[in-house]
């Protein structure tokens, strides 16, 4: 059974949560939220949201300062630890469970959230995605936005490293937003995914200057230059987007036609992967149509280089490239399962692997050096899906106890599978978020989850099978 730390209940239905994977702002935790208004005879409907910015901290921490006290002293006022099945509230899991594990870490009795900024008004809110560290600026880094109004907008997070933090309960960070960028499309207009470039930087994504500008052609014709974010639809369509010198987003490449039905799902493909041509071109979607689809932007978005229609058995919600190997792709369905793909021959990929996650798996996350997912699988609330076989283990660490070390190709796809590790039911709504906390941060994982109707925010130690 998963161990509960904290748990927070946000201002509003929490549909997504995202830990920042830069070390030195590995405390920092960004959840979006929404609420549709119905409206009536005098008020139309409207959709709004709050991005919700939160600092996540061990309670015995010599690295962030102060002592929290001993394992006993609670999770906070919110909600406090305990078996997600309503066990013992204890305040936090003891031992490898909740602690950080080696290099010099502090050993954490648990773990508990503290607001770091202000909740920030918004456009109800589809996804986030900090930006790579290319992209920080000198007072922190860069979070991107997609919401229901069509716009994706970015956030410079003005904060102090972890090392000069003396006082996490203190709301010492803001959020100020730095570009906006109106590209939904037809429909409902809103925008529903986004994801950075990991082959682009600043400067480099063929932004160009700020005037005079013409609209992108639909398809955008061949020979397209890389592009900093991409996005989807509403209307089942497909944004490039590049920064402009002067800090302004630009449309480079669209189409509103990449899918049938709504679009959820939008991701770059890893910079090493062999079947791009060239890093950062090769882009995948994934939309309610049940279509797997990839697309290189060089050649425009005229024409998908692949799709996939046979393999899921409905919508898909995420797509997610393993950062462990360059040509391993997780993708996620309202079907219920997490697949793994081998994309090494681009005209047809290759699913290697499926696993039933309980619930419709709504986002995905690859650990940052473990061969395993988390997933907020809706209905079923969240849990952790670990690669088998040959594929499983730690990265980069032969010798460790259930490590195997760098694989090559043949011996990461060679007789693996997915197989549910473990789950959290601690949730009382539909999961739709989900992620690994303080990445890197030590041996001993924590996963950050949240719900919908009920507003729920959590932080839980997940016990593998």
């Amino acid at each position: 059974m998963a161990k509960l730390h904290h748990a927070v209940q946000l201002g509003l239905n929490a549909c997504g949560v995202e830990c920042c994977p830069h070390a030195s702002y590995r405390r920092l935790v960004a959840v979006a939220s929404y609420l549709h208004l119905p409206g009536n005879d005098d008020t139309p409907q409207s959709r709004v949201g709050q991005l919700f910015l939160y600092n996540l901290a061990p309670l015995r921490s010599g690295l962030l300062g102060g002592d929290a006290g001993d394992g006993d002293s609670g999770g906070g006022a919110e909600g406090e630890g305990g078996d997600d099945d309503g066990g013992d509230n204890n305040g936090g899991g003891g031992g490898e469970e909740g602690g950080l594990g080696s290099g010099g870490a502090p050993t954490a009795a648990g773990w508990s959230f503290a607001p770091a900024a202000p909740a920030l008004d918004t456009q109800a809110i589809f996804e986030l995605r900090w930006a790579p560290a290319a992209y920080n600026t000198s007072t922190g880094p860069v979070l991107a936005q997609a919401d229901a109004g069509g716009c994706l907008t970015l956030y410079a997070v003005d904060a102090n490293p972890d090392d000069d933090a003396a006082d996490l309960g203190s709301q010492s960070a803001a959020l100020r937003e730095i570009a906006k960028l109106e590209c939904g499309g037809g429909g409902l207009g809103m925008t529903t995914c986004v994801d950075w470039n990991p082959s682009s930087a600043p400067g480099g994504g063929g932004g160009g200057g700020c005037s005079g500008d013409a609209d992108v052609a639909d398809g955008c014709g061949g020979g397209g230059g890389l592009c900093d974010l991409a996005v989807c639809g509403a209307d089942g369509g497909i944004r490039a987007v590049a920064l402009r010198e002067c800090g302004a987003m630009k449309v480079t490449c669209a189409t509103a036609t990449a899918h049938d039905l709504e679009a959820w799902a939008v991701a770059f493909a890893h910079p090493d992967c062999a079947a791009s041509s060239h890093p950062g071109a090769l882009l995948f979607s994934g939309a309610d149509d049940a279509a797997f689809k990839g697309w290189d932007l060089r050649a425009g978005l005229g024409h998908p280089v692949f799709v996939n229609r046979r393999a899921h058995a409905a919508g898909v919600t995420c797509v997610a490239p393993s950062p462990h190997n360059p040509h391993a792709v997780a993708t996620g369905s309202y079907d219920d399962r997490l697949r793994l793909w081998d994309v090494r021959q681009m005209a047809r990929p290759v699913e290697t692997a499926a696993a039933n996650c309980g619930g419709g798996v709504w986002r995905c996350r690859w650990h940052p050096t473990r061969r395993r997912l988390a997933c907020a699988a809706m209905d079923g609330g969240a849990a952790v899906v670990g690669c088998t076989g040959a594929g499983a283990g730690d990265v980069g660490a032969p010798g460790d106890s259930g490590g195997s070390g760098e694989l090559t190709d043949e011996e990461f796809f060679a007789g693996g599978g997915l197989r549910v590790l473990g789950s959290y039911q601690g949730h009382e709504s539909i999961a739709y978020g989900a992620d690994w906390g303080w990445q890197g941060g030590g041996a001993a994982d924590v996963v950050v989850s949240c719900s919908f109707y009920d507003r729920g925010l959590h932080v839980w130690s997940p016990r593998v099978a």
